[in-house]
């Protein structure tokens, strides 16, 4: 047990500014904290002892459990060796080591270039970046535009706040970077075109066509998806709709962005969700899984076809974009040594199993109940909707 300080507690009273919360609930209503200081497995501890089964895994983070301690012990062999390598033209081995790994496990293919980052959103940035500057070394520097879902989540930092389509996380930073677009989530039990259908119309995927026709696809850069959407709440892309998104981008010449951030490394089964569902990107974003939540680190994953046209001896070709702590060299020993850990006790084979199992209980115990409208996921990640079982969306809770 760790109790706060009295210096503690007036600390986070007059100092401490957590992430997408009000402060001011603290001292308004005298709320007592949760300060987390210990986990094993799949539990963690409070300041006062009490435990608790975190069923979040941190933020969709904490992949092989808490108390790792291949993992920590990694970490500090790598810090004791050499604490910091710039990644502004100096590699570190875990960076090699871990890059060469990553491509081997992608469905972007084994030549894949890996281009490491601190987090999240710095790799939806640096994809966002990526894509429009490969567009304009192939000529089409009008191709700008980028297609994202309505209520998806792809970051906080300004490029990838634009293409966010969680409208009440974006409002209030504007101007935001222009050029986001976003289509409706393919979702039967909200969609307007399909809920009262037995059966998906694939007006989802016109709807990117008919987006696509009507900006000019001379105009589009990239379309960015995740497999499984996080916001709206564990929302399954459709069987056959991520291969209709992939068979559009070929057709116009526009680059497929997968958000693994979440869905990355056994969240939904197998290495990533995209692979599960049958569809190669041109890009892949991970984080979070990547390192178990160990050490900050995220990538992204090029193809290699997109990725040569940046290989070159002239400086002029060059991708002029760098993170001081991109690919860390003791957040890369983590991501090993997590990697190792998946691959050893075949967790992402787990994650499947028992995703499988636990819809089909949750389904049979929940699923008629009148008050739930469906259940809903895919591996270790799901949701449910709460309301009458209407499936009318307008008269759904």
């Amino acid at each position: 047990m760790s109790t706060l300080s009295t210096n503690q507690q007036q600390a986070l009273a007059d100092n401490v500014w957590l992430h997408f919360f009000q402060m001011g609930h603290l001292s308004s209503t005298g709320a007592r904290p949760t300060v987390l200081v210990r986990g094993e497995g799949s539990r963690v501890w409070d300041q006062d002892g009490k435990s608790y089964i975190d069923g979040l895994s941190g933020l969709f983070t904490v992949n092989v459990g808490y108390g790792r301690r291949e993992i920590a012990e990694a970490v500090a062999a790598q810090l004791t060796d050499i604490a910091y390598v710039s990644p502004f033209s100096f590699p570190s081995l875990p960076m090699i080591d871990l890059s060469a790994k990553l491509a081997s496990i992608s469905p972007t293919g084994p030549q894949s270039r890996v281009f490491l980052t601190s987090g999240g959103s710095d790799a939806v940035e640096t994809a966002l970046k990526l894509a429009k500057a490969y567009h304009r070394m192939n000529g089409d520097a009008e191709r700008t535009k980028v297609i994202a879902r309505r209520v998806s989540y792809h970051g906080t930092s300004m490029g990838a706040l634009s293409v966010n389509g969680v409208t009440s996380i974006r409002n209030g930073f504007g101007p935001l970077v222009p050029g986001a677009r976003h289509v409706p989530l393919p979702y039967q039990y909200r969609c307007d075109y399909c809920a009262l259908h037995g059966a998906c119309r694939r007006t989802c995927v016109d709807e990117v066509e008919r987006l696509i026709e009507f900006e000019g696809p001379e105009t589009i850069a990239a379309i960015i998806m995740e497999p499984v959407q996080n916001s709206g709440g564990a929302i399954v892309s459709p069987p056959g709709y991520l291969q209709a998104i992939r068979e559009i981008c070929d057709r116009h010449g526009i680059l497929f962005i997968v958000d693994e951030v979440i869905c990355g490394f056994g969240r939904v089964g197998g290495w990533f969700g995209s692979a599960e569902m049958g569809v190669s990107p041109d890009i892949i974003t991970c984080a979070k899984g990547i390192t178990s939540g160990y050490a900050p680190l995220g990538a992204a994953v090029v193809r290699k076809a997109i990725a040569d046209a940046f290989i070159s001896d002239n400086d002029a070709e060059k991708f002029m974009h760098g993170i001081t702590f991109g690919g860390h060299a003791a957040s890369a020993a983590a991501a090993l040594a997590n990697l190792a850990i998946l691959e050893r006790e075949g967790l992402t084979e787990r994650s499947r199993e028992l995703g499988n199992y636990m819809i089909s209980e949750l389904r049979a115990a929940v699923g008629n109940h009148p008050n739930v409208g469906e259940v809903r996921g895919m591996g270790m990640f799901y949701g449910r909707r709460v309301g009458a079982r209407s499936r009318n969306p307008r008269v759904a809770a």
